[in-house]
């Protein structure tokens, strides 16, 4: 969509109207959206690097710089407030020795731009539009108070909290580890690829849960998987309190997880064990309904002994009709009760659905997009709807709700 957009000058105005009316239909840009009234932080050091450049311009100099051209000298700053589209903002002002009375342009101009300027930090944060575009629509929007080096710096300054989020310390106070990918396409060369996204959820001991870590990989393979799981190792989960690791049951990601974590039980997503026995029935048409309503069954016994009965039953009946769906269901099947040690947490441990609501999220929101533009972009994307939208950068506190499937 955005290569049909026409970014000239003359026509500015009336295309940011169409983007921003068709974002907001297509649910990227929306009046009550968490992600957008979380962005305070990144507004806020877009004006504070403003003011900041324009101080430099006036006294000719930047910080701790000898330059031979000074005009002024530094003395500290003063708090002023302004008011945004998305609530009341402190920004240091800096002051000079010499130079009494400095009018910042860029306040007053972002005053009468605030909301459209607003709004264009979250359409770049969420869509990774070039530097060359955002530069065009910033010097629209703000004026020259705001400069090239200022636009083209917003996203290498999500970029930095991206990279703290993935190299901050963790706490080794981890009980169960969440770990799923989901399938996005990524502009690599001159072509489209579909790689995954892995991501890895911690829960804590006072079930707090966490988003750890996000990882465009090659594949799903042992090897993509192991060094995903190391890096989370690395940085501080030393599983010296784990006692599960969910996944679906992709033997790369078993190996991988018994190679980092060994003594950790798995759990293998029942859901995925579902979902691909579903694949496997044979006649759709008159055994689907009544077959996938008895293999659900399974796993809402209360008691793991029940849940073998259930499935002894379920055998006994699908066998000579379904042999190739009950053999998918037996291949693995004890590994998917592992849940039923735990009772306290089963909802929590049982499937990966912490992840596939998050997956959902993203699904959605890249649906108008198509495919991310390079792997910056699709980093962004994956931080800014984590922190800012589901909030799972540090996640409330609470027990995840069982799902109903369709089959």
């Amino acid at each position: 969509m955005l290569n049909q957009i026409d970014f000239s000058k003359d026509t500015l105005s009336k295309q940011w109207k169409y983007v921003n009316r068709n974002y907001k239909e297509q649910g990227i840009i929306d009046p009550m959206d968490d992600f957008e009234g979380k962005a305070e932080k990144a507004i806020k050091n877009i004006i504070q690097g403003s003011i900041e450049e324009e101080f430099q311009a006036i006294i000719k100099a930047k910080y701790y710089e000898h330059a031979p051209l000074r005009e002024a000298h530094r003395k500290g700053h003063y708090d002023r407030k302004l008011i945004t589209s998305k609530g009341q903002y402190v920004i240091n002002v800096p002051r000079s020795k010499e130079i009494t009375g400095i009018k910042y342009s860029v306040m007053d101009r972002y005053k009468q731009r605030r909301e459209k300027f607003d709004n264009m930090v979250l359409l770049s944060m969420m869509l990774g539009i070039s530097q060359r575009k955002q530069r065009r629509f910033f010097r629209e929007f703000v004026g020259s108070g705001v400069s090239h080096t200022t636009a083209s710096n917003i996203l290498k300054k999500i970029d930095v909290q991206v990279n703290e989020f993935r190299t901050q310390s963790l706490e080794d106070e981890y009980k169960y580890l969440i770990l799923d990918g989901v399938w996005v396409s990524v502009k690599q060369g001159k072509k489209t690829k579909k790689n995954p996204i892995i991501f890895v959820i911690g829960i804590k001991l006072n079930g707090e849960q966490e988003l750890l870590t996000f990882k465009l990989a090659k594949s799903e393979s042992e090897e993509e998987i192991t060094k995903i799981l190391n890096d989370v190792y690395r940085r501080g989960v030393k599983g010296k309190k784990l006692r599960i690791i969910s996944s679906d049951g992709a033997k790369g990601i078993r190996a991988a997880i018994e190679m980092v974590y060994p003594y950790a039980q798995w759990q293998s997503c029942y859901v995925h064990k579902l979902r691909n026995v579903h694949k496997n029935i044979q006649n759709k048409t008159i055994h689907r309904k009544k077959l996938m309503k008895q293999a659900s069954n399974i796993y809402q016994a209360d008691t793991r002994k029940e849940a073998v009965s259930r499935y002894a039953k379920f055998a006994k009946t699908w066998q000579e009709l379904e042999p190739r769906a009950v053999k998918t269901l037996t291949n693995g099947f004890n590994d998917t009760l592992t849940y039923y040690y735990f009772n306290e947490d089963r909802d929590l441990i049982s499937t990966t659905n912490l992840l596939e609501r998050y997956f959902e999220e993203i699904r959605r929101r890249i649906k108008t997009q198509g495919y991310f533009k390079n792997l910056l972009s699709l980093n962004r994307w994956m931080f800014g709807i984590a922190k800012y939208n589901i909030n799972w950068i540090t996640i409330t506190k609470g027990v995840a709700k069982k799902s109903v499937h369709n089959y």
